[in-house]
C-alpha cells in the first residue's frame, strides 16, 4: 500500500439532493477517503433510509453525522500555529483521537482555475473562502499547504470541495495531495 502523509474525509453539501450526495460518498469511498461526514443542521433530522444508502456508497469509507458541536480535535482553519497547539492540548490530555484540520479547499491546475472553483461556490464567501481559511491556489501551492499542517501535527484533513460538475477530478487532486511523492516531501 502506498504511503499516504494524512487521512482524507471530504464534507458533504448539505444543500445537495440525495443523488449527488450518494456519488461524492461513493467517490470517496474508491479513492480511498477515511470518511464521509453528513452535515446535520441545528434542529433537523436525517432520513435513515438516505443515511443507509449513504453508508452503502461510501463503503469502505465511514459515514460521520457531523452536527458542528465536536471542536476538540478539530481546527477549523489552515494555521500550522493552530495546529501545533491543538496537538499539545491533544497530548497533554492523553486523547488518542486524531486531529483533523477540517477546512473548505479549492485547488486547481492555475491558480486562477482555483479562483474559479471557489469563486463559483456560494458557500465560500468570507471567512469560508478556501483563500481565507482553507487550502487554496495550484496543486503545488495546496501540496506546501497540506505538508505544513502535517508538520505541525494534523493527522486527518477534513475537506469541503468546491460545487463542481467535475467533483470526480476534485477528490483525486485532493487524494493526490496526500500519496505519491507528497510523504516523500514531508520532513519533521
Amino acid at each position: 500500500m502506498a504511503a499516504q502523509l494524512l487521512d482524507l474525509a471530504v464534507m458533504l453539501r448539505a444543500d445537495a439532493d440525495p443523488t449527488e450526495r450518494e456519488l461524492v460518498a461513493r467517490l470517496a469511498g474508491r479513492l480511498g477517503y477515511l470518511a464521509v461526514h453528513v452535515p446535520l443542521p441545528e434542529g433537523s433530522n436525517l432520513d435513515p433510509v438516505e443515511i443507509e444508502r449513504l453508508m452503502e456508497a461510501a463503503s469502505p469509507a465511514m459515514l460521520v453525522v457531523d452536527d458542528g458541536s465536536d471542536n476538540v480535535g478539530i481546527v477549523r482553519r489552515n494555521d500550522s500555529a493552530l495546529v501545533r497547539r491543538a496537538r499539545e492540548r491533544l497530548d497533554e490530555l492523553e486523547d488518542a483521537r486524531p486531529l483533523i484540520v477540517a477546512v473548505p479547499i479549492s485547488i486547481g491546475r492555475t491558480f486562477n482555475e482555483a479562483v474559479a472553483r471557489a469563486d463559483r461556490d456560494p458557500r465560500f464567501v468570507g471567512d469560508a473562502h478556501p483563500r481565507e481559511s482553507g487550502i487554496f491556489g495550484t496543486f503545488e501551492q495546496a501540496q506546501e499547504q497540506v505538508l505544513e499542517l502535517a508538520r505541525a501535527g494534523a493527522e486527518v484533513l477534513l475537506v469541503t470541495v468546491p460545487h463542481e460538475l467535475d467533483v470526480a477530478d476534485v477528490l483525486a487532486q485532493v487524494k493526490a495531495l496526500v500519496v505519491g511523492a507528497t510523504p516523500a516531501l514531508f520532513d519533521r
